[in-house]
């Protein structure tokens, strides 16, 4: 799981996310489902809809996580 944070937070994962979902909802890839049903394309669609919603509320999730300090990472209290 601390694996999963890590490749999450990074804005790297954020820009290959980008790219992936650019190419898989780009006309030369949808034009394998030209000779198909319909059907076939609709649920692609909702499949990557779904994924897509998915991973931006990991990443949302665990930016606010980070960004409140629940981080595994022990903290520094100061005393006054």
């Amino acid at each position: 799981m601390k694996r999963l944070r890590i490749l999450l937070r990074q804005s790297e994962f954020h820009v290959l996310l980008f790219v992936f979902g650019f190419i898989l909802l780009n006309w030369p890839f949808l034009s394998i489902f030209r000779a198909k049903p319909p059907a076939n394309f609709l649920v692609y669609l909702y499949v990557l809809w779904v994924i897509a919603i998915l991973l931006l509320y990991l990443v949302s999730r665990i930016g606010r996580e980070s960004a409140s300090g629940d981080d595994s990472q022990p903290r520094k209290e100061h005393g006054a």
